[in-house]
């Protein structure tokens, strides 16, 4: 299979002139990719933005909370919407999720929340009504259970170059994932954050594009063959690829492929 270069040339092209347009691509002066926390499109009711800065404790623990939302099928407004909802409450410190009367009562009341948001914020449209999933709560607790351990693996990968390390121990976590799965794909969202952010200056972009499912089914439409991404082998191979392509954009023009390219 060859992949289709003129289409991935027209669909970096149309990715850089709907900049403004789909919330999910904010790219810099470059047409670099600033990284979705950079700017949620987001804004609360007293006219803040919705953003992360990722060196600060409370938000990179919330970064990690988007992966592990962004690891359950559902429309991506659903994630980004709940992260913006733990940001507004103030949800976003470990200690929150280490009582678990108050756990049992966010899932109970997640409803409830869940229609209140639009209240206190505006921006991103979504395509349907906001559904905060009841299993993301557990796994939250699972992260912030570990989460020292967490940080410790990922400054020893930033002092050694290697974040391979880093992807091994988040994808043996148990419970990160569906049904008290693993989570596996969204890990590399985290490093692509954190690499946009330049919070730490050794992340490679190969390491750093992520291959969901989304992502594959334009990839095939753009003769893009992906390897399976069961393994840290072929999920690291897969980015590879993926940054080959597409560079500093990483897996942004693929994710946009179905909004931009409805008629390939």
């Amino acid at each position: 299979m060859v992949p289709d270069m003129e289409k991935i040339e027209l669909l970096k092209k149309r990715v850089i002139e709907n900049n403004n347009i789909l919330p999910y691509i904010n790219l810099n002066e470059e047409n670099e990719y600033k990284g979705w926390v950079s700017d949620f499109h987001i804004r609360f009711s007293n006219g803040s933005k919705m953003k992360l800065n990722l060196t600060n404790e409370e938000d990179l623990f919330l970064l990690f909370v988007l992966a592990v939302a962004w690891s359950r099928s559902g429309r991506w407004e659903n994630a980004a919407y709940f992260v913006t909802y733990l940001k507004y409450k103030h949800l976003d410190h470990i200690s929150e999720w280490m009582n678990s009367e108050k756990v049992e009562k966010l899932k109970e009341d997640r409803y409830i929340e869940a229609n209140r948001l639009t209240d206190h914020c505006i921006g991103i449209e979504p395509r349907i009504k906001i559904n905060f999933r009841k299993d993301i709560y557990d796994s939250i607790v699972v992260l912030a259970n570990n989460w020292m351990s967490i940080k410790a693996v990922l400054e020893e990968s930033n002092k050694q170059g290697d974040y391979v390390k880093f992807i091994q121990f988040i994808r043996n976590l148990k419970g990160l994932g569906v049904n008290d799965k693993k989570m596996n794909i969204k890990i590399l969202l985290i490093l692509r954050e954190l690499r946009c952010q330049h919070v730490y200056c050794n992340i490679p972009g190969e390491l750093c594009c992520v291959p969901d499912e989304r992502v594959k089914k334009a990839c095939k439409k753009l003769a893009i063959n992906l390897p399976a991404t069961s393994s840290t082998q072929g999920l690291i191979k897969a980015s590879k690829i993926l940054y080959d392509y597409f560079g500093d954009q990483y897996d942004i023009p693929p994710f946009a492929y179905e909004d931009l390219m409805s008629c390939y």
